[in-house]
């Protein structure tokens, strides 16, 4: 048999009568066959015509009839199966034709059989398609021609001369037929400017008129278009009389713009829409944007949702309503709330009202809305914010507390155990400064979203403000189990979170208080969680601990601490200590370090290594940083005004501040302010600070070098720097730690160890001082070895202001008698 004029498409099955199709099928000479996984898969733009499907009777046998259906209305299919149908099953999913093959009763001459008649009904299908639309189309074209309203000519494109008019044409233009044709088509219009070498292509001319035999102009719109006429191009000519519409537009226009001058004046939303709900109005208070109110025209709230990316329920909601109008024919009432691309939240009692069109005898709605956001956010404030938080839709501080009591009431097991968790992110500050307060709100939109989903029913999560959790799990089984959750809740908030188009990671530090133990109120029991919290980054945070009856001392001093110092500055109680630097070539001042000093009016002094790691915890740092670089600064530019002995001193840095984005310009407003010479500070910094960030580090110093700033690295052999860092970093002082210099006098490999730090900081230009020297054995080893300035208690402790210059003065003066 030969199928030229087909292409066969066969669903692919795991079966000997696949193969056994397949092979006969592509053994037929000139027979084009294409195999696929499913008839499902089929793009419907990848089928040649002509086509015939064979597919299995499976389970989705009614859905790929329904797709053929839909896709290929004039392709048939057969069905195959491996044993034969019953009438009934034919009857509901084969072809209309019945063309079947199973395998029982399959032969190749039935496949032949099947094929050729699957050939030959494609083949009258074409043909009676193809004579169907011709004939179809010369009755249309007859009777469009004959009976239209519109004056139709059909006219020669070379000659320019009429061969044909309609009805119509001769009463309008008061000619019988034999006078119109023959004529040249201009000469029934007034004179228009035309470019004679333009192919027509069915340009629209509007505003041109058709004079009559009476000489009557009659306005029209025209149109021209190019058409075969027995094996000939024609020009179809229509002119459109509009004299009634003119007179009626202008009208409409004039009431056009008195209604829409009312309605665009309105404070509330106007909108009409047609039968199917597409806009024909909308005024400025429903879309202020005017190039987007012009585009709606003819859209739907679909479009309109999908252009200002609105949620799909937007839509959906007024669909419904409109439906509900459309139906019962009366006014349909009901709120809504719509949030813009900017979280702009309006509500808005919104009305629809249904009225009936005459003219085209079909429903339009007026679409009023009213907006009532601030009452509407006023009363879901009082209810929402009382127990939950506005940002995450987690419970607040006052509904956790509320659970929280309740479950300590009625909490009566002895077996099990109730477990507070109290957390926050890690550095989320820093998120916050560097990303923006927007990405930190969807971090912590995120967070709660993630925590909803790993709680329970009668577990209680909340937002307490800020970055800060809670979380209270009932009948918890015992401490693993509280440990098990803790961890899940780590493992959950360390991946990562999209936001904007990238990753976020975070960790969080956790604290967990577990009832009775642990306390028997609410209160006390996040207490004792948040002290846990503290103790979880005190170790090096993304982790957990439980709270011990060690953190409540720990916490208060702490707590105390913090609290005092953070009123310090205000209140005046911190002072500059000032520690001579002595050069032991001039036997001069030749620096001085500056180092705070803290007197409590209540404990007295505080220890600095009470109060700086807390400081570096709580940030409170960065002012305390501030606030003595322009205590030194002021200090300078007195001693100045006494005409004391100047010389560089030096001020500590914490990594804190040199992280901050301004550190540098901060440092050289300051030093302008008090009109200082920038030789005259000197910074110093350790070399664990200078390695959190070195990339910035080498930034900052670059720039204070250029200023004239001098750079000290503190604490030098004592951290983990990179010697490449330090030779980009370009300090100018390398300050020996007092460890290596306490028995300097005793301990060779100290001896080699600052030997080597001085030949190292020579070579690499850089000054050296040692600190920590108390007796002149050590004074005079490190002078024989180069280091030539010495700070320590040989000379002096560190002394407050005035003392120091006291000191400076005498000692300058008794050297110069010496």
């Amino acid at each position: 048999m030969s199928l030229k004029q087909i292409t066969i498409y066969i669903e692919e099955f795991d079966h000997d009568f696949y193969n056994r199709i397949l092979r006969d099928i592509t053994n037929i000479e000139s027979c084009n066959v294409h195999s696929f996984h499913s008839i499902l898969d089929i793009k419907p733009g990848s089928i040649k015509e002509s086509a015939v499907f064979l597919f299995w009777n499976d389970p989705k046998v009614l859905e790929k009839q329904k797709f053929i259906f839909e896709e290929f209305p004039e392709s048939p299919y057969i069905l195959l199966s491996i044993e034969p149908l019953t009438p009934n099953e034919l009857a509901r999913a084969a072809h209309p034709t019945f063309l079947h093959l199973a395998e029982k009763t399959y032969s190749l001459g039935i496949l032949d059989l099947v094929l050729n008649f699957s050939e030959r009904l494609i083949e009258d299908m074409n043909r009676s398609i193809a004579y169907d639309k011709i004939r179809e189309k010369v009755i249309v074209l007859q009777n469009v021609f004959e009976e239209s309203l519109d004056v139709l000519m059909q006219i020669d494109p070379n000659t320019k001369q009429i061969i044909n008019a309609n009805k119509q044409a001769v009463v309008v233009l008061e000619y019988p037929l034999e006078e119109i044709v023959g004529k040249e088509f201009s000469f029934f219009m007034p004179p228009v400017e035309v470019d004679e070498d333009e192919e027509f292509q069915g340009n629209l001319i509007e505003s041109t008129a058709l004079r009559t035999k009476s000489g009557h102009l009659i306005p029209t719109e025209s149109s021209f278009r190019l058409f075969p006429v027995n094996g000939k191009m024609a020009i179809w000519a229509t002119f459109r009389d509009i004299t009634e519409r003119k007179r009626s537009q202008e009208q409409v226009k004039n009431q056009k713009a008195f209604y829409e001058f009312i309605l665009d004046n309105l404070d509330s939303d106007i909108a009409v829409l047609n039968s199917n709900f597409q806009y024909e109005y909308t005024n400025p208070v429903f879309l202020s944007n005017k190039e987007i109110r012009k585009w709606l025209y003819k859209k739907t709230d679909l479009e309109l949702a999908e252009k200002l990316d609105l949620p799909s329920d937007f839509h959906e909601k007024r669909k419904k309503y409109l439906e509900i109008a459309a139906k019962e024919n009366q006014i349909v009432e009901f709120e809504e709330l719509i949030q813009d691309s900017n979280d702009k939240v309006t509500y808005l009692l919104r009305k629809y009202i249904p009225i009936d069109d005459t003219e085209t005898d079909q429903k339009r709605f007026i679409s009023f809305g009213v907006d009532i956001t601030e009452r509407k956010l006023s009363e879901e404030r009082i209810t929402y914010l009382a127990y939950y938080d506005a940002l995450t839709g987690l419970s607040n501080r006052t509904l956790f507390i509320d659970h929280a009591n309740q479950a300590l009431k009625n909490h009566k097991s002895t077996e099990t155990l109730l477990a507070f968790y109290f957390f926050d992110i890690d550095n989320f500050k820093f998120i916050n400064d560097s990303l923006g307060h927007t990405k930190g709100d969807i971090l912590l939109q995120m967070v709660g979203a993630r925590l909803k989903r790993v709680m329970t029913e009668v577990d209680t999560v909340a937002r307490f403000g800020g970055d800060e959790f809670a979380i209270l799990k009932v009948d918890v089984a015992n401490k693993s189990a509280a440990a098990e959750f803790a961890q899940k809740i780590l493992d959950i908030l360390s991946q990562p979170f999209h936001i904007m188009g990238r990753d976020l990671f975070t960790t969080i530090s956790m604290g967990i208080a577990l009832s009775p133990n642990d306390g028997v109120s609410s209160s006390e029991l996040l207490k004792n969680a948040d002290m846990a919290m503290y103790k979880a980054k005190e170790l090096g945070r993304n982790n957990y601990k439980f709270y011990t009856n060690e953190l409540i001392l720990r916490s208060e001093k702490r707590l105390y601490i913090e609290n005092s110092l953070r009123k310090a500055i205000q209140n005046e109680e911190l002072l500059l200590f000032f520690q001579p630097k002595i050069s032991t070539l001039t036997n001069h001042v030749c620096g001085a370090e500056a180092l705070i000093r803290w007197k409590h009016p209540e404990r007295g002094w505080v220890p600095p290594i009470e109060f700086i790691p807390v400081a570096e915890d709580s940030g409170i740092i960065e002012r305390i940083g501030d606030w003595v670089l322009e205590e030194a600064c002021r200090l300078k530019k007195e001693w100045k005004e006494l005409n004391l002995h100047t010389f560089p001193v030096s001020i500590n840095v914490s990594g804190k501040q040199l992280a901050r984005a301004n550190w540098s310009h901060r440092v050289q407003s300051t030093i302008l302010q008090y009109n200082i010479d920038p030789v005259e500070i000197e910074l110093e910094l350790t070399e664990s600070s200078i390695m959190e960030n070195p990339e910035k580090s080498i930034e900052a110093f670059e720039y204070l070098s250029g200023l004239g700033i001098k750079v000290s690295i503190d604490d030098f052999g004592t951290g983990y720097s990179s010697l490449s860092y330090l030779k980009k970093i370009n300090a100018d002082v390398l300050k020996i730690d007092r460890s290596f210099v306490v028995d300097l006098e005793l301990n060779e490999d100290d001896r080699a160890i600052c030997k080597a730090i001085i030949n190292m900081a020579h070579s690499l230009g850089m000054e050296v001082i040692a600190e920590g020297v108390e007796n002149s054995a050590q004074r005079d080893l490190l002078h024989d070895l180069g280091c030539h300035m010495i700070q320590g208690y040989l000379y002096s402790k560190p002394l407050p202001a005035d003392e120091f210059v006291a000191f400076v003065r005498n000692f300058n003066e008794s050297t110069k008698t010496k």
